[in-house]
């Protein structure tokens, strides 16, 4: 009798243990699922093709404004984050090179920069509509200009 005593005692403190384990595991698995979807929440306010829109809008601007210089612009990512309030714009610097003679374009030079515009928080303070299209805010576009103002001596050299 002692012994079948001893064999019960230990299957159910064996079983125990694996209830303690199995509920744990239940417990690692809905914590990380919600830390999961709270990062996705917090990841992005914008959809991808209103990223794709205050990209496009970006580039309709840049032969009128601050392309005008020695470099063309390709804005190649607006990537934003609702914990920071805040948006990644992520662009690079074109210097072509021309042939001497005939001016035509043999190359190009390109340097990518990423800088940060704070205080974003929705679509609507990037774009509007103002003549049937959609343009950047005054705010987004000071900010853009801002932002591709602030790398332009590490562009590379103009040819």
């Amino acid at each position: 009798m002692y012994i079948i005593y001893e064999r019960c005692s230990y299957e159910y403190k064996w079983s125990q243990q694996n209830l303690n384990i199995g509920a744990l595991m239940k417990l690692i698995l809905i914590l990380s699922t919600l830390m999961a979807f709270s990062h996705v929440q917090a990841a992005s306010f914008l959809t991808e093709a209103q990223a794709d829109m205050v990209l496009e809008a970006s580039d309709n601007i840049c032969g009128d404004t601050w392309c005008e210089g020695d470099y063309d612009y390709s804005f190649n990512a607006f990537i934003c984050d609702s914990e920071t309030k805040s948006c990644d714009l992520t662009f690079e610097y074109i210097s072509y090179i021309l042939d001497d003679e005939t001016y035509d374009i043999i190359g190009e030079e390109r340097a990518e920069f990423t800088c940060t515009i704070e205080n974003l928080t929705s679509y609507d303070q990037m774009i509007e509509i103002r003549n049937s299209y959609e343009q950047l805010t005054h705010e987004l576009y000071e900010s853009v200009g801002e932002c591709t103002d602030e790398f332009y001596d590490l562009a590379p050299e103009v040819q």
